[in-house]
């Protein structure tokens, strides 16, 4: 992360915006993508490296008794 700005008192929305914008301009490829990822653990996905299912049914039988709702692997039929 390049340079340091620093400013006295409350900037107006519109200096905000240009404050965000050039400081993250100022960065690089690889920082963007660092600061940009967030890693959380998925509960039930991430206790194994892999799976092995015999149909994409058997995969969503699976998935729609195993995981999480709200991770979003679930079917409304």
């Amino acid at each position: 992360m390049g340079r340091l700005s620093y400013h006295i008192g409350r900037l107006s929305e519109e200096e905000e915006i240009r404050f965000g914008f050039s400081d993250a301009l100022s960065r690089s490829v690889d920082e963007r993508i660092m600061l940009g990822l967030v890693r959380i653990k998925i509960p039930v996905m991430d206790d194994r490296a892999y799976r092995i299912f015999s149909t994409m049914e058997d995969y969503r039988r699976w998935a729609a008794t195993m995981l999480p709702r709200y991770l979003g692997y679930y079917r409304d039929d």
